[in-house]
């Protein structure tokens, strides 16, 4: 697991901060009429905050099919032992019941 994905929640919550503040910034940039240098980098951490983002949820997405195929595949086992179980009790019960050698 990688860095990022050890503290996927907090850089996440970081992210939307970072975005949300430069929106605001860039806003009042805007109303104030300062195009500058200022409004560019506040442009450009939103950029990268939104592929940020885009980039967790893919994360979280490739995590949740994973966990999907885990869960199938353990229900298959599940219901292959199962199976298994069920022949063996019948093979039991249908044994002949003189095999004990008696009178």
């Amino acid at each position: 697991m990688t860095l990022f994905e050890k503290h996927i929640d907090a850089i996440e919550i970081a992210v939307k901060t970072a975005y949300w503040m430069c929106f605001v910034a860039g806003f009042a940039l805007l109303l104030a009429g300062h195009m500058t240098v200022l409004m560019a980098i506040a442009i450009g951490i939103m950029w990268l905050s939104r592929v940020t983002l885009h980039h967790i949820q893919a994360t979280r997405t490739r995590w949740d099919d994973a966990t999907a195929e885990e869960l199938e595949l353990r229900r298959e086992q599940q219901h292959a032992h199962r199976e298994r179980e069920l022949r063996l009790q019948i093979r039991r019960l249908q044994r002949p019941e003189g095999r004990s050698g008696g009178p």
